[in-house]
């Protein structure tokens, strides 16, 4: 009874925050098709750029994984589905991951990695910021090229699906804007050269996505956790339910035989009379 009622109060707290989280959430999608107009205005077919084309450079994943209690399965399942994704190259891939837990699974693989703290219960735009930054400097600098990011997205309170969402290249964004025609180009004035433009308009497109996965990972997690501690309180009463007829049985039984000792020390005694 004391652990149900310590379940139970975690699982109050579980969805409680998940509701806040929910009602918290900021909504990116006025300002994402804002920033898609300026990509269906920019014409790419002439430019050359690391954000637009596929390298003979090696890859990089990114894991977003939760620091929490009781999202072990979540964590293995981002992580599992991380390393599928460097099955088919040579072993030389950028791992990226975000939340000390994902680390602890990929320290035991022996691989290199870079880390980043986990999301907090504050979701920081900040955060993204700076995991975009790294993500920028290290295409640029060419150590690594095709870019994908493996979080848990968020699809109802009872359930979630882990989601690998390329970053890197991303001329999937301009291909309204590459079929363009010279007459509306000739509209439009570039500063100071085309290729700063894209990097600036690609940089501001990774920090609202990752922001944006940042807050479909954490409601992920808050819906993961009030599922598995509804699923230990189930687990809870089933045990206890199988503890009382353990229980009324053992009392039966015991009840039975003094009755049958009560019973056979009378007839002993008056065959003895």
């Amino acid at each position: 009874k004391e652990i149900s009622g310590i379940i139970n109060v975690l699982k109050g707290v579980a969805s409680s925050e998940f509701y806040r989280l929910q009602k918290a959430r900021k909504a990116l999608d006025e300002f994402m098709g804002y920033l898609q107009s300026f990509f269906q205005l920019f014409d790419i077919r002439q430019l050359r750029h690391p954000f637009l084309e596929q390298s003979s450079l090696p890859p990089a994943v990114v894991f977003i994984t939760s620091d929490a209690g009781f999202l072990g399965k979540l964590n293995v399942a981002i992580v599992n589905a991380a390393l599928e994704q460097c099955t088919n190259t040579s072993g030389e891939e950028k791992l990226i991951i975000v939340g000390n837990q994902g680390v602890r699974y990929i320290e035991e693989t022996g691989r290199n990695f870079t880390s980043f703290p986990g999301i907090g219960d504050e979701i920081d735009y900040e955060e993204a910021v700076k995991l975009t930054d790294f993500i920028f400097q290290g295409v640029l600098n060419k150590e690594f090229s095709r870019t994908v990011v493996v979080y848990p997205r968020f699809v109802s309170f009872t359930s979630w699906t882990i989601q690998v969402y390329q970053l890197l290249p991303c001329r999937f964004l301009f291909q309204e804007g590459a079929a363009g025609g010279n007459e509306r180009e000739e509209k439009i004035i570039i500063e100071p050269t085309r290729s700063k433009v894209l990097e600036y308009l690609v940089k501001t497109w990774l920090n609202y996505i990752l922001y944006g996965i940042f807050w479909e990972s954490k409601l992920s997690e808050w819906s993961a956790r009030t599922m598995h501690l509804e699923g230990s309180a189930e687990e809870i009463r089933r045990s206890d339910r199988k503890m009382r007829l353990k229980y009324f049985r053992a009392l039966h039984e015991i009840s039975d035989k003094n009755i049958r000792e009560i019973f056979s020390s009378k007839l002993a005694m008056g065959h003895r009379v």
